[in-house]
């Protein structure tokens, strides 16, 4: 069984109305993935987003939303 754990994640957006798409992606992938996931958002540290579950989805998570991201913003 893989171990769970606990990982912030923070993204500063290039555009704001980049933000509702982050979001929407954040939130089909961590739902397929069986992850629970806290969204919040500041102007001055960005998106935050606060992901618990098990480990190895998390890992997967975060390069999903870093390669989503990429390709968004380029």
């Amino acid at each position: 069984m893989a171990k769970t754990g606990k990982k912030s994640l923070l993204f500063q957006p290039n555009s704001i109305n980049n933000i509702e798409e982050y979001i929407r992606f954040a939130q089909k992938k961590g739902k397929s993935s069986g992850l629970k996931i806290r969204i919040s958002y500041t102007h001055n540290s960005g998106l935050s987003l606060n992901v618990s579950g098990p480990k190895d989805k998390i890992n997967l998570f975060e390069h999903q939303m870093r390669a989503f991201i990429d390709e968004l913003e380029d």
